[in-house]
């Protein structure tokens, strides 16, 4: 007898990576959102004070690189992979933020009229954003750690439950104030 491969168990495993990949994105852009600011101000810092940015007028930098923070942010999906596709394959496991703004300094700042030059290779430029985001994350990761195990101390709380989300998100926001919009 001849038995059919529905591709049920493809279908479950494709499933499962999706809602992994969601999740993923869903904690970052949560991250994102919390850190936006500090990131802005990092960022701007790091990219001046390390001269891969040149420009007579900090101030107008800085909003062009809020702006494309915010770009990253409000971008849809398919938005965000096609603007980062000519350089996804830049480094391996490359953080997707990092890449987006690396890909706006290369293609939209360097046009910008208050910016003289940038330096630097995109694989500098791309160490450099990434190093300021990364160490964003790692104080973002361990406030939560720390707001996960206070929230695993409450018995009415289920991990994954909405309560637990809700609980997860008020003290988040306690700790780290508003989210950017």
């Amino acid at each position: 007898m001849y038995t059919r491969d529905s591709g049920r168990v493809q279908d479950k495993l494709i499933n499962r990576l999706e809602r992994q990949e969601k999740k993923r994105a869903f904690q970052q852009g949560r991250f994102f959102r919390f850190k936006l600011p500090e990131i802005h101000n990092k960022l701007r810092q790091t990219l001046l004070e390390e001269k891969i940015i040149e420009s007579d007028n900090a101030a107008a930098v800085s909003d062009s690189l809020l702006k494309g923070l915010k770009m990253a942010l409000n971008s849809s999906e398919f938005d965000f992979r096609y603007f980062v596709s000519p350089i996804r394959n830049l480094v391996p496991h490359p953080n997707p933020y990092s890449l987006y703004m690396t890909q706006y300094l290369m293609e939209v700042l360097i046009n910008d009229p208050d910016v003289i030059e940038i330096y630097g290779t995109d694989e500098e430029i791309y160490h450099a954003v990434d190093r300021v985001i990364s160490q964003s994350r790692s104080q973002f990761e361990k406030v939560e750690s720390e707001i996960i195990v206070q929230l695993a101390q409450n018995q009415s709380l289920t991990p994954g439950s909405a309560e637990y989300k809700i609980a997860l998100d008020q003290a988040l926001r306690e700790k780290l104030g508003e989210p950017h919009k």
